[in-house]
């Protein structure tokens, strides 16, 4: 996915439909799933009330605290050449329950993945779980390659890193595609992408630079030889990167050192979930890969 494509994506509004018994049921659930100032496009629908052409819908939510069946006759309505447009069943107890919303929040992000960054950007109240999507897939994704690359398995803490060669090159591309990703989550203007990481660069400093993430890390890993696994400062580097970034937009502030060096000190915790090179007896680069997990979650720090 290029820059261009990204900025495509995420300035088309997305599209969501609520449907309920009644009228006034459907506009209350949509506005407290997207928030009050959301610029998403909204249908709120009785459950038989004329749709919209499915191709045209991101996702649906059906309120049917009654249990009538609206789930199952919407998942019909909504059949398309690919398959089913993605129908969300809400099982909170009235409009304005609150732990059902958050819960289909993280649950529509999942769904439509390739709408997420669309729905942050619309959306501020989706904003978080479209953050911690995009940081997510980068960051298994950049540990999936180290584990599969010819990056040496054991990557020296002293000395150049630059040896690694273009593996890092990769790693690196992703994590910038990652903030300009981040960038249009948080509603900033994607037509000048160079603009955007020239803002960028002094808010990430050196969590661009793998020497050092590894010393970093090194201090919160406890393993043999004092030697930090390629897995674990792929995957850290790029989840303290994301947290970073995600901050600046967030607040327009730096993060500071203590809080940059908090950022990898939590990364390098969320690696001992990984199953690294060596780690539980597990030598299977394919069963590792397909293994990985990501815990992370976005933390507000507005009052760091």
């Amino acid at each position: 996915m290029s820059f261009d494509d990204v900025r495509d994506d995420a300035e088309l509004s997305p599209s969501l439909i609520v449907l309920a018994a009644d009228e006034e049921s459907a506009r209350q659930l949509a506005q407290a799933i997207v928030g009050a100032d959301s610029t998403a496009t909204i249908q709120a629908r009785t459950f038989d009330d004329p749709l919209t052409d499915a191709k045209q819908v991101d996702a649906v939510v059906v309120y049917d605290p009654e249990r009538t069946g609206a789930f199952g006759r919407a998942r019909q309505r909504f059949q398309t050449e690919s398959g089913v447009a993605p129908v969300f069943d809400f099982e909170g107890s009235s409009p304005d329950d609150g732990e059902a919303i958050s819960r289909l929040r993280r649950q529509l992000i999942t769904r439509v993945a390739d709408r997420a960054i669309a729905f942050g950007r619309a959306c501020p109240a989706l904003r978080p779980h479209a953050v911690k999507a995009v940081v997510d897939e980068t960051a298994k994704a950049n540990a999936q390659f180290a584990l599969v690359s010819n990056i040496p398995s054991v990557i020296p803490i002293v000395g150049s890193l630059a040896a690694a060669g273009a593996d890092f090159l990769v790693l690196t591309k992703n994590q910038v595609m990652m903030m300009f990703k981040l960038a249009a989550i948080h509603g900033r203007d994607l037509h000048n992408q160079w603009k955007i990481m020239q803002d960028l660069a002094p808010v990430v400093g050196a969590g661009l630079f793998w020497r050092t993430i590894a010393r970093e890390a090194a201090s919160f890993i406890p393993l043999a030889a004092g030697t930090i696994p390629k897995v674990a400062v792929a995957y850290a580097g790029t989840l303290s990167v994301g947290r970073a970034a995600d901050y600046y937009y967030r607040t327009n502030r730096k993060p500071s050192r203590s809080q940059i060096q908090g950022y990898y000190k939590q990364a390098a915790e969320a690696v001992s979930n990984l199953p690294l090179p060596g780690k539980n007896g597990k030598t299977s680069a394919g069963g590792e890969a397909d293994a990985i997990e990501t815990n992370w979650s976005v933390q507000d720090e507005r009052s760091s």
